[in-house]
């Protein structure tokens, strides 16, 4: 708490509670439960599977808390399509931030980010993988620059958890430090050749 105001911890471990059906955020620095959501979006996330938890689950065939998303806390809560703002200094103003009332489905990406296209959908299943993987071409995700938690009450696309991809690092030739490459060597040597 700060000024009697509660204010999110930093970093934060979300995982989806069996028991309760929603999220549960857990304060990643004390350990302890901050609050159940069932929306909670997260940045500088990394995805964290137990080995150990994996393994019993595997042996009990009884699923157990062992995988999570770390990262720093942005939001928790559902997206609401309507805002205020302050219109004088005591009256709120109500607004709509996106008018996708006249599509034929009730989202669109101004009010729910995550149907945009630089999110990819992600999932983890301990039976068949041992971190959490792409849902399309079942690559592992370890890390991203934003995470978007959902359970299964939240509107919008069916999957659950929304991430942005890595970029890929550009692979460096194996000579890309040298100060010359072979080819340039050999040219060298044919110039000094045919001066001679």
């Amino acid at each position: 708490m700060v000024d009697g105001i509660e204010v999110a911890p930093d970093r934060v471990k979300v995982y989806f509670n069996l028991n309760l059906d929603c999220l549960s955020v857990i304060d990643a620095e004390t350990g302890l439960l901050y609050c159940h959501a069932h929306r909670v979006e997260l940045h500088d996330a990394k995805f964290r599977v137990q080995e150990a938890g994996r393994q019993r689950v595997l042996r009990e065939k009884r699923k157990n808390v062992h995988a999570y998303v770390v990262g720093k806390c942005h939001d928790i809560g559902e997206v609401s399509k309507e805002r205020f703002r302050e219109v004088d200094n005591e009256l709120y103003e109500k607004y709509s931030i996106c008018d996708c009332s006249d599509k034929p489905y009730d989202y669109c990406e101004q009010c729910v980010p995550e149907s945009s296209e630089d999110f990819r959908g992600g999932y983890y299943n301990p039976y068949k993988f041992k971190t959490f993987v792409d849902d399309i071409n079942k690559t592992p995700i370890h890390k991203s620059s934003r995470v978007i938690i959902r359970d299964k009450t939240a509107i919008g696309p069916h999957y659950n958890i929304f991430y942005i991809p890595q970029p890929k690092k550009k692979r460096l030739a194996w000579n890309a430090g040298l100060r010359y490459t072979l080819k340039q060597l050999r040219a060298d040597k044919e110039l000094k050749t045919k001066s001679i």
